[in-house]
Formats: structure tokens, C-alpha cells, sequence
């Protein structure tokens, strides 16, 4: 049999195969002697770790070098990519890249592929299957999981039989692929300058090489990624407890009590020192702080090197450019991409670098139509009347092959004018031959669709038909319709966009019910069914109508049984739906709680409404039935018995319920309670057969061999056993969906896998240092797979005498459980049934106030404010807490200032609320507000946004001026310009742009006697900030930044200037052309909301962001208290005790921001902001210091 493709790849050196063997199988084999070559043995070093599964610590053969691998081969992995639409959008040098690393993988169903906060090192292109990711379902093809380095922000389930291409995401790879092509002849660097005569010179010469980072011109030469992609169970080194990975930029609490232990011996750490914000000695920590976040802020100017390229050399990289940048101006609406394509193809740039310099002269032969990209110009006719035109604007020929000539003159009104200019021959014949590349559709004699065929490189391969214009009622038919590879958008963008010329969703609805019951349709029907539900659940949520038209697609495939995909449906409704809050009031405890329950973790269900009495306060409150309650009064119902809950609502008068629609799940409740009745087991699992998943059509049958595979195994293995079931079981656990069988599990035990090579499941005792008495040796392992029980908060108990110790706690540690710990810490004597935990807190007007907590009482480092304390309360004793001198002490520390806080602290909180906003915004919002149309949603979340700059903008500026002392109102607009340095770190450039403002408003500016204290590095960096937001050019400088390849999400945009983009779409482009719904338009508009959705794509995590930072509590996604068993328990034991206090404190800075953030009193009237800086500085000049 002739060696398959991947034999070739990663056997060519001996041609060796190493034989096949059972996963299971404890054979020993050997290489035959006389081909033993000692470069062919493989070394592998691992940990095993309950929680984390298996963590390979080395890999002998993870680094392999590409030059065993020939161009042939290279080239047909590239074939493959090349030809998935889903990959469209990369260039071909990208692809090249990708095609040296990317590797095939074959996963089974119901499997985690990756856990929450393990480090992000490849990301993956789906070809079959389904999984699911927070709160989203992917399906093929798509791609998924890409971010740039940092720890994962959720779990990733494989939910039934998946193949993919998982690409790394390793240093090199991901820096030479965010490279820009550079071609292997240098480019001729060819633009023309205009003098004040109107004097045109032509400027050739040839780019200098040493400015662009050149590509490997051989690929043969290039390096394969130096970490491999671990298998499903492995996790990166900075989880297991032992070893940080170098490019995750974080640490774990267990290194840094390594590093303690070894530097500081037994020395008790203090934490962060109360000293005042300006002493010399944090001063210079400040100052080294900015030196390193003020790297230069611009980097190439990307735009004009494509624009000064001669256009023969001009790559299909350069051209998209290009369009990027031209889409923004007025002179190109209404033209299709394909002519814009061809227009930046043969476009030259020119420059007038003075104001005043006459272009055209009255009655001069014209030979160009151009474009105006940076400037303004004038136009004085013979008339006397003149014309103004700005950046966007066109002048010169219409598209005529006729001689024209210039009626009036053409000069420049400012320095620095520049142009595209397109010659009249290209003009002309781009524009007039439109019709060439369009096939009209007809139907009963009229045009109900026109198409337009697009090329989207020179290689010719990347083309086909694609719909620019239809009636309503055909763009809802190509729904169904196959779409070309230049198309693979279609129906994401319609399900976006229907609502600008369709009166109801049901219109759509209908027809697919209609088309459904066509055999050949209902696999494409359920496709463009699961991604609405997945896209825009918002459309049916709220929307009765909607609601019933899912119950009856449910009905439709639970009649066909295409089981797989009714449970894909069940999922994708789960997930999305949003969590709403029921306030109820009962007179008494005794009082009906007029409604039902079903459910509870003992039927491994959570909590559902069974039935609302109607008319009665809690259906007058907005409560369902098939609701699941996910929190009562703070207090988890997620996994909760059904005894439980009821005694938690019927015991307490007031009810704080948090509830979720979750129909599906309850009716599978409904089915799983009803056949418990009549004795049937109930044992779902997801079809593998082919036809019941998703799968691209006609996929190579050798695809596998195409790729390579980590350790070449058959099929990768996941948590397929018993621990990984608990673990999936975990993970869905909000959702409850039955993609495993029903089995009763506790976190009191973890199972050994039976194939323990692979899964790495070996138990191993988490260490007593943590919270011991949960640990004790008669009680069994946490099982620590959830991320919420990692123990990663600490917060500080009190007792009546004021003596206090630190407690590490995790997310869903409840009260009981930190009582019992307090009373081992305080070495007390009672028992901790004798002993409860108490809030008090102390109103601003000096009121103690106290309550205990009840005993499953949770979250409490996230409850706690600054004006509150824990204190652990003898319950058989009366005793005063917190006395009067103690009170006035708390309070005084709940009062702070800006100048009290920390700057990276305060940018950080400011990007983690704006980013919580910004991503909770429904693309439908975008497309409601622009068009302004009614929905039932609204987009209250862009409105709450878009408010956002205006607010921090004025609180910057009364920050500022509240501050009668002139030298502090220097320290505070120095305090402002390190959080706008900090939030470029965030890649916050909302807040940023807004703390510039701030700065720059005119009762700011004008405080000369403030700003001349300024230090000059200070005003230096002041400079620079501000010449990232130069207006010029439709703001190049920013674009560029915020277009860059190495600009992965998070990002925060400058809101503005998003909603300006998105608007002129709208406004500069008609929605209808010849009577038919202009597609294009709305493709164009869809394609904009999904670059910005996508900066949300990944979890805004500070240990990314502050390379250099220490751990925060405060922030979400912090790094995990990672102690383990055996050697290790000793080190972490006196090392927690050390970094207790400084991690609190951390905390305690957090909080501080937070209670800063959320009491800002804005004053937005600008005729009080001037009084206030005219009191601060009396009026002494009517000019502008120059900071504006």
C-alpha cells in the first residue's frame, strides 16, 4: 500500500511508521534494530493532576524542523485551506504560514476540548460536528477559540463528533502570519507631489527593505511551532502548580510564593504600603511603570505604503487595504466591491504638501477623476461662486472616454492635501463595464435578483456569484440556495439585516416551517434555524409568536427524529437566554408562594417553575412557567435539591429570584419525570451517524492524512469517563441538557480512567493549607474541575476583640464553610455549629448595622464594600461586634480620592465595566438604531454605551477642577494621563480618547498656572496620546492601530467612531436600487457589526493586559491559588500565610475603584465647569494654553 500523505510529512527521514497499537493496549514495542536511530526516540515528561487532568512538562518531539516536509506537500495542505470559504479572508502568505502548522484532529462527542483559564495556544477550524463555547454554538465551517495568547475565558464541549484543523498559536507562528506579505521584488515606491505652481512631480524610487519584516521567502526553511497543541486533557504548565508558561504574561499564586519564600524567608509581607501617592520612593516605581507602557504609540502607516506602491506591484494584500480604508468615502457609495476592487488596483496617490497650490487650472483638459483623502479644496468657478470640498469628495472626469475639461480653479485651503487619482481610461472602463459581471435573475418577465461575479485574489481560484440586489421574497429563497465561496456570509448577514425590509420575522419563520418538510431542504432549513437561535436569540425571546414558532420546529424534528439536532436546538436556547430578576412580597412566612416547583440536583435537573397561578403577584411579576430560578436572595440554585429550595422560599418574606426561560430543558424534565413514572430508563445520547451532524459537503475522504497529528493517534480522547462525565456535568450544569446519561454524582469522588495514559485523572490530595477542615481525611477530594471552586479570593474575618486573620476562599465557598475554617485559624475551643458568621456595616450618617448570613451564604468576597466587615459571632454569647471608635475607623477608610488609588487599578476597572457594557450589546442593536426601527428588544445596552464617553469625559474634567490646591491639580492630571497610558494597555481606546478629552476641554486647558507644574515627560506623553486620535485622513493613525493584525480582541473601540462608520454606510449608500432591496448595502453594514462584535471575542483578562502586574483579587478571570498535594503542601502552607495579607489588600484596592467608579457624580453643564475652573484660575488671557 503506498504511504499515505501523513506517513510522507512525518516519516520521511527513515520512512519508519510507528505501528498501530490499541490506546489501551499494554504492549511494549520496539523499533526493528537495524533501522534504530536514537533521534526516533521520543521523551515525554507529564504531571498528573486531579483537577487538571494531564499537563506534559516536556516533549521531545514537539519542535520538529519543516524541512522534512517538501513544497508539494506544503502546497496541498494550502490547496485544502485555501479552498474553505471560512478562510476567505486571509491572504495567501497567511494561509502559507498556517499550512506549516495546522494539523488534523478527530474528537468523540460529549468531551471538554478545552478547560476555563488554560493559556490560549491554537485555535480551531470546525469541519463536522458541533460544540459549544459559553453561551454560543458553533457550527461548521467556522472557526473558533482564536485569541492572542492568555488564558481561556470559558470551557469549550465538544457536543457530538467533531473533525477539525487546529492551527497553533505559538510565538512565531503567530507573528510572522500578523506579518503583512512583502513580496520577493522590492516594490517601487511611486507617487506624485504637486508644487504651489500646480507642477506635478512623479517621486519613483524603490522602498527602503530594512522598513517591512520580511517573510521567508522558502518555506522549506521555516520552523514548525516550538509547543505542539496538547492533547484534550492537557493542560499548560501554569495550571498545574509547577511552572508558569513564558508567553502567558501571568503567574500563578504558587510561583509567587516560591519566589517569596526564596527572597524573603519567614518575613511577614504588609502588603501594599498606605504611603502618601507622591513620596519619591513610589514616584520612581511610577515612573519606570510609564517608561515601560510609552513604547511608540504609531507604528507603519500601512494605508499609504499600499497607496504609494506602483500599481502593477500592488498585492492582493495591498488591495484589500485599500478597501478597507476607500469603503469610508462619500465618492465610492453606491459602487459594488468589485469596482472598488478594481478602482484601488489602479489608483496613484498625490500629495500637496502647501495650502494654496492651484491642481487644476480653469479650462484645463482633464485626465483623472480624484478622490480626496486628507485636506480640503476650493473651487472657484467663473462666476465668482466657490465650492468647498473635504476629505471623501470627488472632482475631475465623469466616466466618459469624451475630453473634458475643468470649469473653475482647483486649490488647496490647507498644508498636507493628498489624493488618489484614477486615470480616465480606467475609470471608464471600470465603471461601464459593470454589466459584463452580472447575471439578472428574472422571473414572469421582471428582475427580482441581480448577481455579480467577483474574483477575490488574481489567482483566479476565489470566484463565483454573489447577490448585490433582490425582492424580499428571493433574498428569503437563497436562504436555501448554494452559495459561492465569495458568499460565505450569506445567511449570518441576513439574519442580521432581514429586519430593515421585512415587516415580521415570521415571514421568514413560515417559509422555513414550509421548506421543511422537503427532504432535500431540512438539513439547510435546520442550519439557518440553529444560527438564528444562536445569532439573534433576541428575535424570539420576549416574541410570542416567535416562541411558538420554535415549539413547532421542535415538534418538526422530534417527528423526524433528527434527535441530534433537536438537542443542538435545546442547547443553543439554553444558552442564550438572559437571566431576569423577580421580586416578590410575602406577608408571612406561611403565605402560598402561588406557583410550583419541579426539579432539584437529586433528579440532575435545576429548579423549574411547574405552574404560575394566574392573576396572582408572582404572574403579575413576570414569572413562567419552564423558568429555572438561578439565585434566591444570593443564593445559588444551580445545583440545589428540591427540598432545599422550597424551604429557602417558603422560609423567607422577601424574594429576590433570578430566573431564566429555559422551555426546552423543562419539558425534557417533563418527558425524563413522566418515564421515571412508568419505569423507562432514560439514556439520550447525541447520533453519530454522518447524516444526523453537521458536515461540509464533499470533504476529501483523505483530509486526515493531509494534516499531521499530535502523537499520531487515531482519534484524540477526551474526558469520556466518569471524571470528565463530572466535568461536562459541571460545565452544563446551568443548562442541564441530557448529552449523557442521567447518573447521580457528587463532587465526593473522582473516578479513575480506565485508559489513565491519556485522560490523566490519577487522584492526588489538593493540600490542607487552603481551607483544612474541608479537606479533613475522613471527608473525600473536591473535585475542583469547576472553575468557581478554585480557591482564588481571600478575605478577612474579624472577632469581637478586633483580632483578624485572612481566609483563601473560592467563589462558592459559603459562610459555613469559612466559620469552620475562622474557628481553627482563632485556635478557638467551641465547636463551629456554636459559632456563625456576621456582616456589619456602617451607614454614612454612622449607623452600625449587622446581620448574620445564612449558612450556604456565598460569593462573600464579591458581597463585602469597603464600609463592612466579617466578623465571626459566638452564637451562645452577646457580644458587641464593632464599638463606635471602631465604626468611625471603618468609615473613615470607606471615604477615598482619585489620588489615593491606583492608576492601573482604576484603568483596569474602567475597561473591565466599559468592555461588560460594550459586549452586551446585540448586534441587533446596531441595526435598531440605525434604522431606527421599534423592536421589542430595544438596544438600551448601545444607548447605555454610547453614554460612556460623555460621562468619563466630564468626570475627568470635574475631577480636575473640584481641586482648589493648584499642586494637587497637577498630580491629578498627571494621575489622568498614566490612566489613559494604562488603558492603551487595555486596548481601551474608548476611555482613553475620553480621558484626552477630559484634559482638553476648554475650562482644562486654560489653567496655565496647573499645567506649567506639569513635569515634560508628562506633556511628552500628553502629545502622543493626543497624535493618536489626529483627525486627519478619517483618522489613519487610529485605524491603522485598530486595523493591525497584531490588534487581537479584547478591544474597546472608539465608539464615535464606529457609530460614524456604520452611519455613513447607511446614509451614503440608497437601501433600494431599481426597486430592489440593495443586498450589498446590507452586507456591507453586517460585515461592520461583526468586526466590532468580534473585538468581544475574547475575556478581558488584567494578567494579559499588565504583563508586569501582581495578582488582583478584584479582577475577573484571576490567576488561581494552584497548591497540590505531597511535596508542595509544607511551601504552600507558610507561603499562603505570607501572601494572605497582600492579596487582600490587592482586593481592597479593587474594591476601592470599584465603590469609586460607581459613586461618580458627574456635572455635564458646561457653564458651571467654567465657573468652577474660573474659581480655580481667575481669567488672566482668552487663548488656550495649548494643550487643546
Amino acid at each position: 500500500m503506498p504511504p499515505t500523505l501523513f506517513q510522507k510529512l512525518f516519516n520521511k527521514k527513515h520512512g519508519l511508521v510507528s505501528p498501530a497499537r490499541d490506546a489501551r493496549d499494554d504492549c511494549v514495542f520496539s523499533w526493528p534494530l537495524p533501522e534504530f536511530d536514537p533521534s526516533q526516540i521520543r521523551l515525554i515528561v507529564y504531571q498528573d493532576c486531579e483537577r487538571r487532568g494531564r499537563n506534559v512538562l516536556f516533549d521531545s518531539s514537539a519542535k520538529r524542523k519543516i524541512e522534512d516536509v517538501s513544497v508539494s506537500d506544503l502546497n496541498t495542505i494550502y490547496s485544502f485551506l485555501h479552498g474553505l470559504d471560512i478562510l476567505s479572508h486571509f491572504r495567501e502568505h497567511q494561509l502559507r504560514i498556517m499550512s506549516s502548522s495546522a494539523r488534523y484532529e478527530r474528537y468523540k462527542g460529549n468531551q471538554v476540548l478545552f478547560c476555563s483559564e488554560t493559556i490560549a495556544r491554537c485555535w480551531y477550524i470546525l469541519l463536522s460536528g458541533s460544540v459549544l463555547m459559553k453561551d454560543s454554538m458553533f457550527l461548521p465551517p467556522c472557526s473558533f477559540g482564536k485569541q492572542s495568547g492568555g488564558k481561556r475565558g470559558c470551557e469549550c464541549i465538544i457536543l457530538e463528533p467533531s473533525e477539525m484543523i487546529v492551527v497553533e498559536n505559538s510565538k512565531d507562528n503567530e507573528e510572522n502570519i500578523l506579518q503583512r506579505e512583502v513580496p520577493l521584488r522590492q516594490s517601487r515606491r511611486r507617487f506624485r507631489k504637486i508644487n504651489q505652481r500646480g507642477e506635478r512631480q512623479t517621486i519613483t524610487d524603490n522602498v527602503d527593505a530594512s522598513s517591512y519584516i520580511s517573510l521567508p521567502a522558502d518555506l522549506t526553511k521555516m520552523h514548525l511551532t516550538d509547543n505542539p497543541h496538547p492533547q484534550v486533557t492537557h493542560v499548560p504548565s501554569s495550571q498545574s502548580g509547577c511552572s508558569i508558561a513564558s508567553d502567558s504574561g501571568s503567574s500563578s499564586l504558587s510561583d509567587i510564593y516560591q519566589a517569596t519564600e526564596s527572597e524573603m524567608g519567614d518575613v511577614d509581607l504588609t502588603g501594599l504600603p498606605e504611603a502618601p501617592v507622591d513620596s519619591e520612593d513610589e514616584e520612581e516605581e511610577e515612573d519606570e511603570d510609564i517608561d515601560r507602557t510609552s513604547d511608540p504609540l504609531l507604528g507603519r502607516d500601512v494605508v499609504r505604503e499600499c497607496l504609494e506602491k506602483e500599481p502593477a506591484d500592488k498585492t492582493d494584500d495591498d488591495i484589500e487595504q485599500l478597501l478597507e480604508f476607500m469603503h469610508q468615502l462619500p465618492a465610492f457609495a453606491n459602487m459594488t466591491m468589485s469596482v472598488r476592487r478594481e478602482l484601488c488596483s489602479v489608483m496613484i496617490f498625490e500629495v500637496v504638501e502647501q495650502a494654496g497650490a492651484i491642481i487644476l487650472e480653469d479650462g484645463q483638459e482633464l485626465d483623472s477623476w480624484y478622490v480626496i483623502l486628507n485636506g480640503t479644496v476650493e473651487i472657484s468657478y467663473p462666476d465668482g461662486k466657490s465650492e468647498s470640498l473635504c476629505m471623501g469628495n470627488s472632482f475631475g472626469i465623469t466616466p466618459s472616454l469624451d475630453k473634458q475639461y475643468m470649469n473653475g480653479v482647483v486649490r488647496t485651503k490647507v498644508d498636507d492635501c493628498q489624493f488618489v487619482c484614477i486615470a480616465q481610461q480606467d475609470y471608464w472602463r471600470i465603471l461601464n463595464h459593470v454589466e459584463k459581471n452580472t447575471h439578472k435573475v428574472e422571473e414572469e418577465g421582471e428582475i427580482v435578483m441581480v448577481k455579480e461575479h467577483r474574483e477575490l485574489d488574481r489567482s483566479g481560484t476565489r470566484k463565483g456569484h454573489i447577490v448585490i440586489k433582490a425582492t424580499p421574497e428571493r433574498l428569503i429563497m437563497h436562504l436555501i440556495e448554494e452559495h459561492s465561496i465569495v458568499d460565505p456570509t450569506y445567511i449570518e448577514d441576513f439574519l442580521l439585516t432581514y429586519r430593515t425590509f421585512l415587516t415580521s420575522p415570521l415571514e421568514v419563520g413560515n417559509k422555513l416551517l414550509e421548506w421543511f418538510t422537503v427532504d432535500s431542504l431540512r438539513d439547510k432549513v435546520t442550519r439557518v434555524v440553529l444560527l438564528w437561535v444562536n445569532n439573534h436569540f433576541n428575535d424570539f425571546e420576549g416574541d410570542p409568536a416567535m416562541t411558538r414558532f420554535l415549539e413547532e420546529f421542535e415538534k418538526n424534528l422530534e417527528n423526524t427524529k433528527m434527535k441530534g439536532h433537536l438537542r443542538l436546538l435545546n442547547i443553543a436556547c439554553a444558552a442564550k437566554a438572559k437571566w431576569r430578576q423577580i421580586t416578590l412580597q410575602k406577608p408571612s412566612r406561611d403565605s402560598p408562594l402561588f406557583f410550583s416547583l419541579l426539579g432539584g440536583s437529586d433528579k440532575g435537573f435545576g429548579i423549574f417553575v411547574e405552574t404560575v397561578e394566574t392573576g396572582s403577584k408572582a404572574a403579575e411579576a413576570g414569572l413562567k412557567r419552564g423558568d429555572q430560578i438561578m439565585e434566591v436572595n444570593g443564593q445559588n440554585f444551580e445545583n440545589i435539591t428540591f427540598v432545599k429550595a422550597l424551604e429557602i422560599l417558603r422560609n423567607n418574606t422577601h424574594l429576590s429570584i433570578t430566573v431564566k426561560t429555559n422551555i426546552f430543558v423543562f419539558k425534557e424534565l417533563l418527558c425524563r419525570i413522566g418515564q421515571e413514572k412508568n419505569g423507562i430508563p432514560h439514556i439520550p445520547k447525541i447520533a453519530e451517524k454522518k447524516n444526523n451532524r453537521y458536515s461540509i459537503p464533499d470533504m476529501p475522504g483523505d483530509v486526515e492524512q493531509m494534516f499531521p497529528r499530535e502523537k499520531g493517534n487515531k482519534k484524540m480522547k477526551a474526558n469520556t469517563v466518569s471524571g470528565g462525565r463530572n466535568r461536562i456535568r459541571k460545565i452544563l450544569d446551568k443548562t442541564r441538557f441530557s448529552i449523557l446519561p442521567p447518573k447521580l454524582f457528587s463532587d465526593g469522588s473522582v473516578s479513575q480512567s480506565q485508559d489513565d495514559s491519556i485522560v490523566g485523572t490519577r487522584q492526588c490530595r489538593h493540600s490542607l493549607a487552603i481551607i483544612p477542615d474541608l479537606l479533613q481525611p475522613t471527608t473525600s477530594i473536591l473535585d475542583f474541575s469547576n472553575p468557581s471552586d478554585i480557591p482564588d479570593q481571600v478575605i478577612r474575618v474579624f472577632k469581637a476583640d478586633q483580632q483578624s486573620c485572612y481566609i483563601i476562599i473560592s467563589k462558592d465557598t459559603t459562610a459555613k464553610e469559612v466559620v469552620s475554617h475562622a474557628v481553627h485559624e482563632f485556635n478557638l475551643t467551641g465547636a463551629p455549629e456554636t459559632y456563625s458568621l456576621c456582616e456589619v456595616s456602617v451607614s454614612p450618617e454612622g449607623v452600625i448595622k449587622q446581620r448574620r448570613l445564612p449558612d450556604q451564604f456565598s460569593k462573600l468576597a464579591d458581597r463585602i464594600q469597603l464600609n463592612g466587615r466579617y466578623y465571626l459571632k459566638n452564637n451562645m454569647e452577646t457580644e458587641t461586634l464593632c464599638s463606635d471608635e471602631d465604626a468611625q475607623e471603618l468609615l473613615r477608610e470607606s471615604q477615598i480620592s482619585l489620588l489615593q488609588l491606583s492608576t492601573i487599578e482604576v484603568a483596569t476597572q474602567l475597561s473591565m465595566r466599559d468592555f461588560e457594557l460594550f459586549r452586551n450589546i446585540e448586534p441587533t442593536e446596531y441595526i435598531d438604531d440605525l434604522y431606527k426601527l421599534d423592536s421589542k428588544t430595544g438596544n438600551a445596552h448601545l444607548k447605555q454605551f454610547e453614554d460612556v464617553i460623555n460621562q468619563e469625559t466630564f468626570w475627568v474634567a470635574m475631577e480636575i477642577l473640584a481641586e482648589p490646591n493648584q499642586l494637587k491639580r497637577m498630580k491629578i492630571i498627571k494621575h489622568f494621563i498614566k490612566i489613559a497610558l494604562h488603558c492603551r494597555e487595555c486596548k481601551n481606546f474608548n476611555s482613553m480618547f475620553a480621558v484626552i478629552s477630559g484634559l482638553n476641554l476648554a475650562p482644562v486647558a486654560r489653567l496655565r498656572g496647573t499645567w506649567e507644574k506639569l513635569p515634560s515627560k508628562y506633556e511628552k506623553h500628553l502629545r502622543d496620546l493626543q497624535d493618536l486620535f489626529d483627525p486627519s485622513r478619517n483618522m489613519a493613525k487610529y485605524r491603522n492601530i485598530l486595523s493591525s493584525q497584531s490588534m487581537q480582541p479584547p478591544i474597546i473601540p472608539l465608539f464615535p467612531v464606529v457609530k460614524k462608520d456604520i452611519t455613513f454606510l447607511h446614509e451614503g449608500n440608497d437601501s433600494k436600487v431599481d426597486g430592489l432591496v440593495n443586498f450589498e448595502k446590507l452586507r456591507m453594514i453586517a460585515k461592520e457589526i461583526r468586526q466590532v462584535v468580534r473585538m468581544t471575542s475574547a475575556n478581558m483578562d488584567p494578567a494579559v493586559m499588565f504583563r508586569q502586574r501582581s495578582l488582583s483579587q478584584g479582577s475577573t478571570n484571576s490567576n488561581m491559588l494552584d497548591v497540590q498535594g505531597g511535596a508542595h503542601k509544607k511551601r504552600a502552607r507558610r507561603s499562603s500565610l505570607l501572601n494572605a495579607k497582600k492579596l487582600y489588600e490587592d482586593a481592597q484596592m479593587a474594591r476601592k475603584v470599584k465603590q469609586y467608579l460607581s459613586n461618580l457624580n458627574v456635572e455635564t453643564d458646561e457653564e458651571k465647569i467654567q465657573i468652577l475652573s474660573l474659581q480655580c484660575e481667575p481669567a488672566y488671557s482668552t487663548r488656550k494654553y495649548g494643550y487643546v
